[in-house]
């Protein structure tokens, strides 16, 4: 499975330290038409992903609060 590990920063305390799996998205060719002409192919880049391993070992907050305030921010 393709990805690494990857450290946040806590987003309630901004002192823990959360760990995460990350899952680029990758980029994918799509054939618009019957024929193989110019211009008939189209790029299509599915979405990242993170996936939460941990809570906050200072502040206490789960992995779910984490997820959904990373969420809330725009960080993932």
């Amino acid at each position: 499975m393709r990805g690494q590990y990857e450290e946040l920063s806590c987003p309630f305390c901004d002192k823990g330290r959360i760990q995460a799996w990350y899952i680029p998205g990758a980029w994918s060719v799509k054939r618009t038409g019957r024929t193989s002409l110019p211009g008939t192919k189209t790029k299509h880049k599915s979405s990242d992903i993170w996936l939460i391993k941990t809570g906050c070992n200072l502040c206490g907050k789960s992995q779910e609060e984490i997820e959904k305030e990373l969420k809330r921010k725009g960080v993932i």
